[in-house]
């Protein structure tokens, strides 16, 4: 029989790099670097500064590493300028660029706009996220996205520090402290911060960031060593999970495994390993209740939906059904005769019966709230009656957020009150009722991201900025295999939507955000041809 040769399509002819392009491909590595290895780790004075501290750590990071590209870059166009045209360069964009793009033109308009330019500039402090610090997110999302080459050792910077970080969160849990971080901590508020990223709040946004990255890691490729390695990352990731203390980080948990049980229906292995990825999680969540058990006088007594899952009986039966429903699954695989594929239809049932639900759960909690549903279970669960404490007093800030927004004139609306400037609006439009709830408490944010977005930006900041993250899920899920690491950011994406509905833009993990943005980005790009090998 004869052989037949594949003919191997010619790669495309790559131009010579210019001295200032190897400067910007090696800038954004040791940015990349130092965010994702050095950045989770650095505190100065344990938590009685750790926000600024992160800040500085920011700010000294960026003003070494925009001004270099920026000069680099204009290099670069002076030397190229005859290669460039406009018409090539919005070819060559995706429709997340013009969203990030138009995201910070808006956010100019809002601060110029903006009765309060002074809080707007920098933002409030303790926060940082004015005009300045959103205009720094949108340059790393763009310079990473240009210039990002991936290399191996990203998987280490990713999985090392973020698994450092976790394995300290939980072992603060069991008030093992081997940093002395709670030295001169008091007692009654070791609950509120954790290993090295301070406030637990801090602590669940970079946690729902990092391990759906390592989720999607494990279920994209079977290779022994990684999905080992991968492994280890996600019993100490989901370990975390179940001792972190933040009911949100279990939404965000819930969303992720959305998408992955979603694209799991692409061919019986990634099927398998999906509930593979449930064990562990469940398997995690189990044995953190058994030390919880064990070391009884150690441990921290936690809040309801975590002590729920590390300690109840529910979780066992999950736990057993999870492996019972593998077990068969792997069996049946095996033997070929799996075929996942042919049950889309029913998965696509029942994704759209999710919209059904939240408009079920809304109407519910509309009527428990309102009295209209008594003498019924549901009016024991406390989630279910929105009053001004729900969700540790977000119920009032809510209310009192989109009271604001409803007193804003035509510029407002479209444009908010400026960047990072809630606190001033807030407390010129109300001063009264932020007192006699908060007292000297000042509240700084709706403790929504995407309230917050609408009040500080208007309704313009909200749709670009939104419409960012839409964007860039939608073009992960489309070019997702492409890389491991794009199907990790439209997952992470996903995650850090649902937990940061309950919280809000910090300097630890809006940054990191872009920054997996515009490497998903950047990987695309590569594969279309618009960056060099």
């Amino acid at each position: 029989m004869a052989q037949t040769n594949k003919i191997k399509e010619p790669k495309k002819d790559l131009r010579q790099e210019t001295l200032p392009e190897t400067v910007m491909i090696g800038g954004v590595a040791v940015f990349v670097f130092a965010l994702f290895a050095l950045y989770p780790l650095y505190f100065q004075d344990k938590y009685a500064n750790m926000g600024s501290a992160k800040y500085d750590f920011f700010k000294t990071a960026y003003t070494v590493f925009i001004p270099v590209m920026l000069l680099a870059c204009v290099s670069n166009l002076f030397l190229k300028w005859k290669e460039l045209s406009i018409k090539k360069i919005c070819q060559e964009m995706l429709l997340t660029d013009w969203f990030v793009l138009a995201y910070i033109i808006v956010c100019w308009i809002s601060y110029g706009l903006s009765d309060y330019r002074e809080a707007a500039f920098w933002g409030y402090d303790g926060w940082f996220m004015g005009v300045m610090t959103q205009t720094i997110f949108v340059l790393l999302y763009f310079f990473v996205s240009r210039w990002f080459l991936w290399h191996g050792s990203y998987w280490w910077f990713i999985a090392l520090p973020s698994a450092i970080v976790f394995l300290l969160g939980i072992l603060h849990r069991f008030n093992v402290d081997p940093l002395g971080m709670y030295e001169g901590v008091d007692e009654s508020v070791k609950i509120l911060f954790l290993s090295t990223l301070g406030q637990a709040t801090w602590y669940s946004s970079y946690l729902c960031i990092a391990l759906p990255i390592g989720m999607a890691c494990y279920w994209y490729k079977r290779e022994l060593k990684w999905s080992a390695l991968w492994g280890v990352f996600l019993c100490i990731a989901f370990a975390s999970v179940v001792t972190q203390n933040s009911d949100s980080a279990f939404m965000a948990l819930g969303g992720s495994f959305l998408v992955l049980f979603w694209l799991s229906f692409e061919s019986d292995e990634y099927f398998v390993r999906f509930w593979e990825l449930a064990i562990l999680c469940l398997a995690s969540f189990k044995v953190i209740g058994v030390l919880q058990k064990i070391f009884a006088d150690r441990a921290i007594q936690l809040e309801g939906l975590s002590t729920f899952c590390s300690q109840s009986t529910a979780t066992w039966i999950l736990l057993a059904v999870a492996v019972v429903i593998y077990a068969g699954l792997y069996s049946i695989n095996m033997k070929g005769k799996l075929h996942i594929e042919k049950f889309r239809m029913a998965r696509n049932v029942l994704y759209a019966l999710i919209p059904v639900f939240i408009v079920a759960l809304v109407i519910c909690i509309y009527l428990i709230t309102t009295g209209r549903m008594s003498g019924t279970f549901l009016n024991n669960i406390g989630y279910l009656n929105f009053d001004e404490h729900w969700g540790n007093n977000r119920g009032f800030t809510w209310k009192f957020t989109m009271r604001m927004f409803g007193d804003y004139g035509i510029r407002e609306k479209f444009f908010g009150c400026g960047p990072d400037a809630y606190a001033s609006a807030a407390y010129a439009f109300d001063p009264e009722s932020l007192q006699g709830f908060w007292g000297n408490s000042i509240l700084a944010c709706a403790h929504n991201e995407w309230m917050n977005c609408l009040v500080d930006m208007g309704i313009f900041g909200l749709v670009t900025y939104l419409g960012s993250f839409v964007t860039a899920f939608l073009v992960f899920m489309k070019d997702r295999k492409e890389h491991p690491f794009v199907v990790g950011g439209a997952v992470a994406i996903v995650s850090y939507f649902l937990h940061n509905f309950f919280c809000y833009q910090q300097i630890i993990c809006t940054p990191i955000i872009f920054v997996v943005m515009g490497i998903g980005v950047a990987l695309i790009r590569k594969k279309k041809g618009y960056m060099p090998e």
